[in-house]
């Protein structure tokens, strides 16, 4: 069976032809940028099954909040985050024969839909807005059908990224909308005491 391009051959032509110039960083199989108050990263990896030899590429994208203490809480919704190859409808991208280039599919999605998505805020104020957007159009935006997590999750992550702002208004009214929409006591009482460890009340 012909030999395939590594995950890591992979990730360092993408990082040094697209994500470099960017201001990316490469860190194994991703490639992080901080900025603005905010920790963006493209990953890359293999499914964990099917054969080694001829397995594809899956590409996973988050846009995370910076500067909160470590949280208390199982899951605290300070991100927002997808994967990039569903916007072909794939499972993964195809990993090519080691003589072969990488797939332009690829290539496109990283330099356009998944740069959008990391850049797409650029700062907290501004992931502020893109979150309550995701919220109103129930989990999605532009070419990404889902983005995660669900529910009140996005508005979660507005009112952290306005505590962290330092606007403990927007903070409090974005916090009243989680509390009247979400209907798992437990995620209220998480949210809140995290929220409350960044906007003391």
């Amino acid at each position: 069976m012909p030999a395939r391009w590594s995950l890591p051959r992979v990730v360092n032509r993408l990082h040094r032809d697209v994500m470099a110039p960017l201001g990316f960083e490469g860190h194994g199989n991703r490639c992080t940028r901080a900025d603005n108050g905010l920790l963006r990263e493209m990953r890359f990896y293999t499914s964990r099954s099917g054969d080694p030899a001829t397995k594809g590429i899956q590409v996973f994208l988050s846009v995370r909040i910076a500067g909160l203490p470590e949280p208390l809480v199982e899951f605290r919704r300070d991100a927002l985050w997808t994967h990039l190859e569903p916007i072909r409808q794939l499972n993964e991208y195809p990993r090519p024969e080691s003589e072969e280039p990488l797939p332009g599919e690829l290539i496109d999605d990283v330099a356009g839909p998944g740069v959008s998505f990391l850049c797409h805020s650029a700062d907290l104020h501004a992931f502020g807005q893109w979150a309550t957007e995701v919220h109103a159009q129930q989990g999605s935006w532009g070419v990404f059908r889902h983005v995660y997590p669900g529910g009140t999750a996005p508005l979660q992550a507005a009112a952290f990224a306005a505590a962290v702002a330092g606007d403990k208004a927007l903070a409090n009214r974005t916090a009243g909308a989680v509390v009247v929409e979400e209907g798992n006591p437990r995620e209220v009482r998480d949210f809140r005491s995290e929220l409350g460890r960044v906007v003391p009340e």
